[in-house]
């Protein structure tokens, strides 16, 4: 049993996976383990699911180890739905084995915030500030106050539910290159009650990836697909416009035509043979 347990731990440390007492969301798969042959072999399979990015988080009840213990429950919080699915494969696969894993696909809701609960909204926003630069400097991202470009998604994060999981979700936006930078609050004001990101597509397609991927996501960010210019694009932009425009109109063709006259008869007056 402690050889189980402390291999579990090992392993989730070493991919950077959350071990938590309790893990919240949807598909999440409940493993429960009590012979030799499940405990031995609990850990091995874990890595080999956490190698396909298919956890995001780990919940073992319970959390620390007693000698009392007989038997161990290992939640699996999965990537995304179809991940879920794999999972349960998998462990179904194994149900038909020596192995005989018993397990269940379950959806645990997150616990509902009490009115007047401004502590724990407070600790989830500053958590959650702090979280998004570590990983953006983890895949060389930069972070700036304002960004400018094309199909920019605006995220806006306003419930303790969202703010404990953007962090997640962008580290699986950004180990698939979609994100070129990252335009957020560089201060933080322990008044902040809600977070709002502009992140800056690598291209048009991961433009339609992100949206997509924040549409369905069962936390239900608002989010908007936004055209933001830079301040020194619209002046020249308009002089342009103003200029095409100008010559185009009946005004202006006539001006050119009345040019090229007094054009002709200066080069007939000085240059004629």
């Amino acid at each position: 049993m402690k050889n189980a347990y402390d291999s579990l731990v090992r392993i989730s440390k070493q991919f950077n996976i959350s071990v938590v007492d309790k893990t919240f969301g949807k598909g999440i798969i409940r493993v429960s383990c009590r012979t030799i042959m499940q405990l031995d072999n609990i850990s091995l399979i874990m890595k080999e699911l956490v190698k396909f990015n298919l956890i995001v988080e780990v919940g073992m009840e319970p959390l620390a180890y007693s000698d009392k213990m007989n038997s161990s429950v290992v939640y699996f919080k999965p990537t995304d739905l179809i991940s879920s699915q794999k999972l349960d494969y998998v462990f179904g696969k194994y149900f038909l084995t020596f192995l005989k894993y018993n397990h269940l696909v379950i959806d645990v809701d997150y616990p509902v915030a009490k009115k007047g609960s401004f502590n724990s909204k407070r600790i989830a926003v500053k958590k959650a500030y702090f979280s998004l630069p570590q990983i953006l400097n983890e895949f060389n991202i930069q972070c700036v106050k304002r960004t400018f470009g094309s199909g920019i998604l605006r995220v806006c994060c306003s419930s303790v539910v969202q703010f404990d999981n953007i962090t997640l979700i962008m580290k699986k936006l950004l180990k698939l290159r979609l994100i070129e930078e990252i335009g957020m609050p560089l201060e933080y004001f322990h008044k902040m009650k809600s977070l709002v990101l502009f992140i800056k597509p690598m291209d048009a397609e991961s433009s339609k990836k992100l949206y997509h991927m924040f549409q369905k996501c069962s936390f239900k960010y608002h989010n908007v697909l936004l055209d933001i210019k830079s301040p020194n694009a619209p002046a020249k932009e308009t002089f342009q416009v103003s200029a095409n425009l100008f010559f185009e109109s009946p005004k202006g063709l006539m001006i050119i035509r009345v040019i090229k006259i007094i054009s002709i008869v200066i080069l007939y007056k000085y240059f004629r043979i």
